[in-house]
């Protein structure tokens, strides 16, 4: 499969990376290199489904605690769109 990581889901990234490196710039690139590993197992066919139904009917979500990865899988396309990144706190 081919990720694609949406403009709004970069941005996302780089607000959780900003918010985080306030405090701490290593935690920062650790958080966020987290969640990018999480994003690349979607590449591998078999674990494009793997997350959990989104609230959004046709999503699905990813957990890279404690921040919740949005996608949508296009089979047809054998495509992945990341389409937003959020802290699980946040209200949806």
């Amino acid at each position: 499969m081919r990720v694609v990581i949406r403009q709004s889901a970069q941005d996302d990234l780089d607000r959780i990376a900003g918010w985080i490196a306030k405090d701490n710039r290593s935690a920062a690139v650790r958080m966020v290199s987290s969640i990018r590993d999480q994003i690349n197992f979607l590449k591998t066919d078999e674990l494009a489904h793997m997350g959990r139904p989104g609230l959004v009917e046709g999503t699905r979500e990813l957990i890279e605690r404690p921040y919740i990865i949005v996608y949508k899988v296009y089979d047809k396309k054998e495509e992945v769109m990341v389409l937003s990144v959020f802290h699980c706190g946040q209200d949806r």
